[in-house]
This record gives C-alpha cells, structure tokens and sequence, in this order.
C-alpha cells in the first residue's frame, strides 16, 4: 500500500513503472477485500492496481465538500445528479473516489462507463500531484469528459479536457481568477476567487 503524499515520487509517474513481478489488483478482488473488512477504519482507494491510502482530509478541504455540494445542487437543478465522494470505476483495476462526480440525470449511478461522469472533481492539498498525476491519467483513460482539480493551497482551478484513450488530455489551463464553465455540464459555472475563499 502507498500514501498519497507529496513525498511519494513514484505517484508522479505512470504506475506501471512497479516491478515487472508486481501484479495489480482487480476492481473485483478490491470488492472482496472490502467486503471482509480487512479496510474498515482505513480510506483506500484503488488506483492502478495500487491500494493507495488517502490522506486525511485538512479544514480546508472538508469546509469545501458541503458548500460545493450546495452549490453544485443549486447550479444543475434537475437535470444532473451531484454524486459526492462516491467511487467510480475507471478501468478494471482503479477505483477511485473523486470528491464530486455529475451524472446526467439518467443515469442512476456511476459505473465508470465514460458516458456516466460528465464532470468529476477533486479537491487537492496533499494529494495535488496525484490528483494531477496517475488519477488524470487514469480518469482521461475512462473517457471522463471534463476534471477539475481544485487546487487549495494555490487557490486555483486546473481544468483538463478533451480525454484520449491513452489517458492524456488535449486541454490543461489552471485558472485562477474569473470564471469557470464546464462544458460537459453547462449549468456549472463558477467563480474562482468566490469559491476558494468562501466563508
């Protein structure tokens, strides 16, 4: 198991640079090993095949998760369904859990089908470089539309569109004053400044 520190370099480069004896663990064999509890009071999040222990989460961090889901909620009306901190299942050996997914409204949960997660964000301070890193790769692999990282410490927005399959992205802007709209999710629009200094 690794951690999702700034320490750990390894993070910062495709996970398949592991040992060519290492064997990633499957979507379903996570399930199971959910299942027995072997997790229970630790949050993991499978990633590559890699069982990564998620930091826990600062002030700043969990400030933001109510009042970006009021928001969000408030933005798309009915016609999308904000799914917060709920896993998603990017490919047969990632599962991780981005901090907000929006589904169109007929879909009725995220089953990591790249039509399901129109927008997927995560809200990063320790874990901004494998936020930017393996989980962007991973994430543009799915065929997620659009991926925002709401970069805490630098109080910036990095917006990646235009998946490819080989999990690179043909749009990366970080912005940091202004406003954002999402393209796969119209109705989301949101002012930088107003939404990193909130309260």
């Amino acid at each position: 198991m690794i951690r999702d520190t700034d320490e750990v370099t390894t993070l910062l480069d495709p996970i398949t640079t592991l040992p060519p004896e290492f064997r990633p663990l499957r979507v379903e064999e996570y399930h199971r090993l959910i299942d027995t509890g072997v997790f229970d009071g630790t949050h993991v999040e499978l990633v590559g095949g890699v069982l990564v222990e998620m930091s826990p989460q600062g002030d700043e961090h969990m400030g933001l998760i109510p009042f970006m889901t009021h928001l969000l909620v408030r933005l798309v009306g009915e016609d999308y369904v904000v799914s917060p901190q709920c896993p998603v299942i990017a490919d047969e050996i990632s599962e991780p859990e981005p901090d907000f997914a929006i589904l169109s409204r007929r879909d009725t949960r995220v089953t990591g089908k790249p039509h399901d997660a129109l927008l997927v964000i995560e809200i990063a301070n320790s874990s901004l470089r494998f936020d930017l890193g393996e989980k962007a790769r991973r994430y543009a692999g799915a065929g997620y539309p659009e991926y925002w990282v709401i970069d805490v410490k630098a109080r910036s927005i990095h917006v990646h569109r235009d998946p490819h399959p080989d999990g690179t992205w043909g749009s990366l802007e970080e912005v940091s004053s202004g406003r954002v709209q999402a393209v796969a999710v119209p109705p989301v629009v949101i002012d930088v400044q107003d939404l990193l200094t909130f309260g």
